[in-house]
């Protein structure tokens, strides 16, 4: 009877979930092609629609079957493309490819070009390929953007972190662009230009970087000093710059009606992901911002920790090469901290009824996502600034600000000479300021050895405070603010 007695259709669904994160890092340490049939998707499809529909604690197992058989099923035809990768390594090569993300100029005079569609041998392989191509190569008059298809040649290399592969000298043998074209593109690069005109070099490749995505003009010594004191994100397209733009749609079209403020919102997520990509942080941040426009309309609300565990599953289905992404990870870790580990920071300090102000919740808010994600930066680059979280702290606030200023100086330059130029130029010196100067602090840098898996050790004790606080939360409340006194004067 204990096995039969019925249950909400949310915890399977829940545990489906769960069952596809795990599902797809078994899936590729274990390096199993056998589900690769079509007939596994059905049994799954069967399997969870029996285990939602039924709802009975004995259908739990349906769910874990169904949740670990997806992913192995997605992951099937990448385990196979790999081993095709591998027999190319050290073979010149020739590919056909579109360029799925904005082309960046490396500090050695070259393109990357990341590349998707990819085509060998007239074989049509998943994943993505790195490749490295010589500016002289690229004409004036025909330069690569995103969308455009090309065909390279050159030696294959091994792949690193989602890449299947890489080509790193690589000889443009053609290139083509789909008429009419990706008009994303076309507007992002015709606003781009207008916001040029009014903010110099290398103001302006902060601002892209905050408003378009674009980290073209981002040189490599500033990002490498973004990367020590834990802002990379902010020159990457993530859900902090599509919730200010969405939050900003749904206050002014709410005014009419929430259906408007609704519609607003997601119109505008999907122009933002039109313009910027589908990048790792963009999907993850799409899904995240409908899902909340629909609950926020209906009335309903979803846990923060249930609705991490969602998204993550949802996004590993669509691509299961996120997994070793690190813009999807890092997107995942300052999500975590700031939805869960924040709010359990200021509960613990502050109890249920009272809230800080808004210098200690940014304060929290960003120690919090720092925190998480120093491990997965340690993993990936070896190093971190102690003093990260002061930096975030000077930065993140004036981020929106910095975005709102850019869009108007770019919308301002398209009919009338703007005004915002110069203003929105001096707030882009003060971020560059300080990202530099907490960045030379060499004394509060820690390093380590980049790829060291030990690192992830750190989020053991995080896990145990985690679960020890969720399953007593008495305990573990402590608040240094007086109660307010019950008795009635």
């Amino acid at each position: 009877m204990y096995l039969f007695k019925k249950i909400h259709p949310s915890v399977p669904a829940l545990i489906f979930c769960i069952s596809i994160i795990i599902g797809d890092v078994a899936a590729f340490i274990l390096r199993a092609n056998f589900f690769g049939s079509f007939l596994w998707l059905i049994f799954a499809a069967v399997a969870l629609l029996t285990a939602l529909f039924v709802s009975r604690r004995i259908t739990i197992i349906l769910a874990i079957l169904a949740g670990l058989v997806i992913p192995f099923y997605r992951v099937a035809p990448i385990i196979s493309a790999k081993d095709y990768y591998q027999n190319l390594i050290n073979k010149n090569i020739v590919v056909s490819a579109k360029i799925v993300k904005d082309p960046a100029e490396s500090d050695n005079g070259k393109f990357n070009l990341v590349l998707g569609d990819i085509v060998i041998n007239n074989e049509s392989l998943p994943g993505e390929v790195f490749a490295q191509i010589n500016s002289l190569q690229i004409s004036e008059d025909f330069m690569l953007r995103r969308s455009d298809y090309v065909e390279l040649s050159g030696n294959f290399s091994e792949g690193f972190g989602s890449y299947a592969g890489s080509i790193l000298r690589a000889d443009i043998k053609s290139a083509s662009r789909p008429t009419p074209g990706d008009i994303f593109v076309e507007m992002c690069d015709f606003f781009a230009d207008k916001i040029r005109d009014y903010i110099p070099s290398p103001e302006n490749g902060l601002a892209l970087g905050y408003l378009l995505g674009q980290k073209t003009g981002v040189d490599k010594t500033f990002q490498d000093a973004l990367r020590i004191v834990g802002l990379t994100h902010i020159v990457v397209a993530s859900g902090a710059h599509l919730g200010t733009l969405t939050g900003a749609a749904r206050k002014l079209f709410g005014r009419f009606s929430r259906f408007a403020g609704a519609t607003a919102g997601a119109l505008m997520t999907l122009f933002f992901i039109g313009i910027t990509g589908f990048s790792a942080s963009m999907v993850r941040a799409g899904l995240v911002t409908f899902l909340s426009l629909i609950t926020s309309y209906v009335g309903r609300k979803i846990k923060p920790l249930n609705l991490i565990i969602f998204v993550a599953a949802a996004t590993l289905v669509y691509n299961p090469n996120y997994l070793t992404d690190l813009a999807w990870l890092l997107s995942f870790g300052s999500f975590t901290g700031i939805l869960v580990l924040a709010p359990a920071i200021i509960k613990f300090f502050y109890g249920k009824s009272r809230q800080p102000n808004f210098i200690f919740n940014t304060l929290i808010t960003s120690f919090s996502a720092a925190l998480v994600c120093t491990p997965i930066l340690l993993y990936f680059f070896g190093q971190f600034s102690l003093i990260s979280v002061i930096a975030n702290l000077l930065i993140l606030p004036t981020v929106s600000i910095a975005m709102g200023l850019t869009f108007f100086t770019g919308v301002f330059a398209i009919c009338v000479p703007s005004v915002f130029g110069r203003v929105t130029t001096l707030l882009l010196d003060y971020q560059i300021s300080v990202v530099n100067f907490f960045s030379e602090q060499k004394i509060f840098l820690v390093e380590t050895e980049a790829g060291n898996p030990t690192v992830l050790l750190f989020f053991v004790p995080l896990m145990i405070v985690f679960l020890f606080s969720a399953c007593y939360p008495k305990v573990t409340s402590l608040t240094f603010l007086p109660k307010k006194s019950k008795n009635k004067i």
